[in-house]
């Protein structure tokens, strides 16, 4: 699924974030956590194809990130929000599918049960707290059943209760072969694969 190797982030003539070789099959939940200013968001940007100043190769099923950048095969969930705030619940998850089937439609639902959202389906956005914000743009990254979601800093947002909710609603995507890929400050628990930034380098706990 996602294979990075002889990676590097360069930036401003200093090498960081360096990773050997690392092979993450499909279906795996995996946390990387490390210190602010460690290189966690350019490697998510690196893998998602929005930064492009790294040494080494990004596979993503055996292609770099630029072969999809047309057509994305991964998600990224940043720490601010995209969200049509004057738009519904519903409006904004399903804003990037072209059709919605009927099991789409009762996926959904069931995902934002998990979420607490049922009853504000056709609540506008700007008057949810962030938390729901968040839990919105992940239930809209899971139901496209993407490559590869990619949670920047997630414990900024899901802990506690909180991310046990928003890693049952991932189960969808990852049961169907998709990979998450998480950033942190702190470990995480649940997750099947623990990395964390030592001395510049990415290693495998």
């Amino acid at each position: 699924m996602l294979k990075i190797e002889n990676f590097a982030l360069c930036f401003e003539n200093e090498r960081f974030m360096l990773i050997a070789e690392v092979l993450f099959a499909g279906g795996k939940k995996i946390n990387l956590f490390a210190d602010n200013s460690s290189g966690k968001t350019l490697l998510l940007k690196s893998i998602h194809g929005d930064f492009t100043k790294f040494e080494g190769s990004i596979l993503i099923k055996e292609k770099p990130p630029l072969f999809y950048k047309k057509r994305k095969k991964t998600i990224l969930v940043e720490n601010h929000t995209h969200l049509l705030m004057n738009e519904s619940v519903w409006k904004n998850i399903v804003l990037p599918l072209e059709n919605i089937s009927s099991r789409q439609k009762q996926k959904i639902t069931d995902l934002c049960a998990i979420a607490e959202l049922n009853e504000k389906i056709g609540t506008k956005i700007n008057c949810l707290p962030f938390s729901s914000q968040k839990f919105i743009e992940l239930i809209r990254a899971v139901i496209q059943l993407p490559y590869l979601i990619l949670i920047d800093d997630m414990d900024n947002f899901f802990d506690g209760k909180n991310l046990l909710k928003a890693l049952e609603i991932c189960e969808y995507a990852l049961n169907s072969g998709s990979s998450l890929l998480a950033t942190s400050k702190n470990k995480m628990e649940h997750f099947d694969i623990t990395c964390r930034v030592q001395d510049k380098r990415v290693v495998i706990l």
